[in-house]
């Protein structure tokens, strides 16, 4: 017999169905010819995949913070979104107790950081701790 893939003569084990290949490495060999010539939708088993043309959604009305970040630099987006998962991990009931203090110091870091590259100062940050409370304020909630 004459192998398929390297022409070379060889003798057939004389079990099984005949064989077309000398050697588990020109059957191989053929194996992978035999793939990659395949049309592309045999390859897998399935017929490829066409790119879709999807219409675009209509745009939803701007609100003053998503313009507000869509004008921005990307440092103040990357800020922004550092502040939001430190403070998902602040609100997180899975978050160790240990691990709370560095998180809340990052916070605040994070929020003088965008304070500072949008020009304002820290008054609004300010103005929650400055409150203090008397015993007046529990008369006047009621």
């Amino acid at each position: 017999m004459i192998c398929e893939v390297c022409g070379k003569q060889f003798r057939p084990s004389g079990k099984g169905s005949q064989q077309k290949y000398c050697s588990a490495k020109c059957r191989q060999k053929d194996y992978r010819r035999r793939k990659k010539n395949r049309p592309a939708q045999d390859r897998n088993g399935k017929p490829p995949v066409k790119a879709v043309e999807t219409k675009q959604k209509p745009e939803r009305d701007l609100d003053q913070r998503s313009f507000e970040r869509m004008m921005d630099g990307s440092m103040l987006d990357m800020l922004r979104a550092n502040r939001d998962r430190l403070q998902k991990a602040m609100d997180d009931t899975s978050t160790p107790a240990n691990a709370l203090p560095a998180i809340s110091r990052q916070l605040i870091d994070v929020c003088e950081r965008i304070e500072s590259l949008q020009g304002g100062g820290l008054t609004d940050l300010l103005d929650d701790e400055e409150d203090e409370v008397t015993d007046d304020v529990g008369a006047s909630i009621v």
